[in-house]
């Protein structure tokens, strides 16, 4: 009897192992299901930064982990995030300083960032709120690298309508010899043209908050990172809403880096025919000492791949980082860690 009774208790064990790897089987598969192809390749992501250099990166991961908008069944769409993909350009991006945008599930990414970026000790912070549509701003810092200080702070101010996203604030110092500090704020503004006149409300409303910080601390490096959401005003374009930015945060001492051609693609005004469009929606913006140290921004991922020219996703030809992570490619740029006083 106790020799069957062992048989028994074995059997089971037995089964419920092999229950556990079916299921880590499937969840992986899940959880890495996508297109063919392209995914994430080397040549669309950053080379290492060098040793004196602090890298920060900015990305919108469009709804994390699920895209709910409509699917289109004739060029594809899997409305969910490929985490296999997301956490390859993720650790691809070899960053000191993340800020990340549209993180719907707060609770599933930070164990993605740490299997992503390991070695490396990942800290994450979010803002608690997310607007309308449940998108919460995210910083995510390397803690061997970079010590929180300061923070984090909600910028309430430019949630100036119901539905409107907060800011996210934190204070940083290097841990490598120099002392650079950096106050570092992510933002997601207002979308569309329509919301020309709110985004700039918002941008007064940030610069009030830097020139209050700035005040209060003396004079500081300042990072402003993120989806601005630069549509374009209903008179001057998209040129015309950029000089009313540079004009903005310019009065609190911020300068707009330039590099990078495009940030994002969407189907443009042709109708839903899989060739997408690039646009510039994305942008980092640097005030103090910092500003002097920082080198040009760059777009990895489908932005780096197409050149900044059109897009093609058409069936058999579905660009995997584009449908399967985000519409957005991160952004990148390096500050000389020994050289910003």
């Amino acid at each position: 009897m106790a020799r069957a009774s062992k048989l028994v208790v074995a059997g089971f064990v037995a089964a419920m192992l092999a229950v556990s790897l079916l299921a880590v089987s499937l969840r992986g598969r899940l959880r890495c299901a996508g297109f063919a192809g392209p995914g994430v390749t080397a040549a669309e992501l950053p080379a290492p930064a060098a040793r004196d250099e602090l890298r920060v990166a900015s990305w919108n991961l469009r709804n994390f982990p699920l895209d709910e908008r409509p699917q289109e069944p004739d060029l594809g769409y899997l409305r969910r995030t490929n985490i296999c993909d997301l956490e390859t350009a993720l650790g691809g991006l070899d960053a000191d300083l993340l800020a990340l945008q549209e993180v719907c599930d707060t609770r599933r990414l930070p164990p993605i960032l740490r299997r992503a970026c390991a070695p490396r000790p990942m800290r994450a912070v979010f803002s608690a709120a997310g607007g309308r549509f449940g998108q919460h701003l995210a910083l995510a810092w390397d803690d061997s690298v970079l010590e929180l200080v300061d923070g984090p702070f909600e910028l309430t101010e430019l949630v100036l309508a119901e539905g409107m996203r907060p800011g996210l604030a934190a204070g940083f110092r290097s841990r490598a010899g120099g002392g650079l500090e950096l106050t570092v704020v992510t933002v997601h503004l207002e979308s569309g043209r329509d919301g020309f006149g709110a985004r700039r409300r918002q941008n007064r409303a940030l610069a009030d908050w830097l020139e209050a910080r700035g005040a209060a601390r003396g004079e500081s490096s300042f990072v402003v990172l993120g989806d601005l959401n630069t549509a374009g005003s209903p008179r001057g374009g998209v040129a015309g809403e950029l000089q009313s930015l540079d004009a903005i945060l310019g009065r609190a001492g911020l300068d707009r880096l330039a590099g990078a051609g495009c940030s994002q693609y969407w189907e443009g005004g042709g109708g839903r025919d899989g060739v997408q469009q690039p646009s510039l929606l994305d942008h980092v913006l640097l005030g103090g000492p910092a500003l002097a140290a920082a080198g040009p921004v760059s777009a990895w991922l489908h932005c780096a791949r197409a050149g900044c020219a059109e897009l093609v996703s058409r069936p058999g030809q579905e660009d995997g980082t584009f449908w399967d992570v985000s519409d957005h490619c991160p952004l990148t740029f390096e500050i000389r860690v020994g050289g910003s006083g």
